[in-house]
């Protein structure tokens, strides 16, 4: 199987492997995901939890509630503080990678925007992605 993707944290400690696409990738404006990775959104790139492999033992985790009521499972570098992946309780077969720390930015290719009720009132949604007020519906 080919690799889709390399990437990691900014110091290097953490890097993970993507052995395939993503099965889809979108915009997150949730307060959570904009506190998360200090920016207005995160950039979600959902995979199959088996095709995505982590190498360094230098991360934490940091657990809470989300929408779903489930827990989410926020992962970054002890070292730099790089966050890098989340965990939904709520999909158990998914990791989700953020796609600001691939090694190539241009293998982000965003398809969505969720909760784009509380996106920031200065960012302007692209009209060629999907949004949704909350979560993703197909």
């Amino acid at each position: 199987m080919d690799k889709f993707g390399t990437g990691g944290c900014l110091c290097g400690e953490i890097r993970y492997f993507c052995n395939e696409k993503p099965l889809m990738t979108g915009l997150c404006h949730c307060r959570d995901c904009q506190t998360n990775t200090g920016t207005a959104f995160g950039t979600l790139m959902i995979f199959s939890k088996t095709s995505v492999t982590l190498r360094g033992g230098s991360f934490g985790v940091y657990d809470s509630k989300g929408d779903s009521g489930k827990m989410v499972r926020r992962s970054f570098c002890k070292d730099c503080g790089t966050p890098f992946m989340f965990e939904y309780e709520v999909t158990p077969d998914f990791r989700v990678i953020l796609g600001g720390t691939f090694d190539n930015p241009n293998l982000v290719k965003p398809e969505w925007n969720i909760y784009t009720s509380s996106k920031q009132p200065w960012l302007e949604l692209s009209k060629d992605l999907k949004c949704f007020d909350r979560g993703f519906k197909r």
